[in-house]
């Protein structure tokens, strides 16, 4: 047995460096470009990266946030996403321990992180990421909960977007959700279950409309200002992952001791 701290430390390290790699796939995938070949650059001036470059949170510390060879400043989304993963992996294996579903559910959590960067950029939720990530939910469920667990919740939680898809569709004549919103929905419906998918959408639903409402207010949007829902989506699934059978629980308290 590993004593408590070193695992903790082994975690923050896996999860940095998986953090390094979701950078590179938020990069990469959304323009249709290898991320297993090639060579990771600097944005700004494509100058290939040495290894001293790509030592998680530490290479972005010491190049104090810029790039070594054309001095561009690097976007701290980079040792966000890094720190992100690294949190995601130490919070997972407290609440999971050192389960057989922990390292499925680790990387589904990775891809969250990733398709939340993706969705706020470019809008779009591919399937690049979205299909595999399902793969892992059901991978987990089966090692966890059990397959009834993984098609109630895939079939509840894409079920309902494609429902409200098709009815914002039928009566406004618009395109109100997109079909990567209801892949993402089957992809964290897989491992939370319907009664959790449906805190994960009434969460998301809640942020959406405090980002809306907040823009609106600003005068930067208006009724009909496009959010990216998967971006919201995303990490909802993974705050109620870890904490929303609490939320339920408590809810449910409520009621049993009128």
């Amino acid at each position: 047995m590993i004593p408590e701290p070193i695992a903790y430390v082994l975690l923050a390290v896996f999860g940095l460096v998986m953090g390094s790699a979701v950078t590179a796939l938020v990069h990469r995938v959304p323009r249709q470009l290898s991320w297993v070949r090639g060579r990771s650059a600097c944005p700004s001036c494509e100058a290939p990266l040495a290894p001293r470059d790509l030592v998680p949170l530490l290479s972005f510390l010491l190049a104090r946030g810029r790039c070594r060879h054309c001095g561009a400043r690097i976007a701290w989304r980079y040792p966000l996403t890094e720190l992100a993963c690294a949190v995601w992996a130490m919070l997972l294996y407290l609440k999971v321990g050192p389960a057989w579903s922990f390292l499925p559910l680790a990387f589904w959590g990775f891809l969250l992180v990733a398709l939340t960067w993706v969705d706020l950029d470019f809008q779009l939720l591919p399937d690049a990421l979205t299909c595999p990530g399902t793969v892992l939910g059901i991978a987990a469920a089966l090692l966890g909960p059990g397959p009834h667990h993984a098609l109630l919740g895939v079939v509840a939680a894409s079920g309902l977007l494609w429902l409200l898809a098709w009815a914002w569709l039928t009566f406004r004549k618009v395109e109100g959700m997109g079909g990567g919103d209801i892949k993402l929905a089957a992809m964290f419906g897989a491992v939370l279950g319907w009664p959790l998918a449906f805190v994960t959408l009434f969460l998301a639903a809640l942020a959406g409309s405090v980002w809306g409402g907040t823009l609106i207010a600003l005068r930067r949007g208006g009724g009909k200002t496009a959010l990216p829902f998967g971006a919201l989506l995303a990490p909802a699934a993974m705050v109620v992952f870890l904490w929303g059978d609490r939320w339920v629980n408590a809810y449910l308290s409520l009621f049993r001791h009128r």
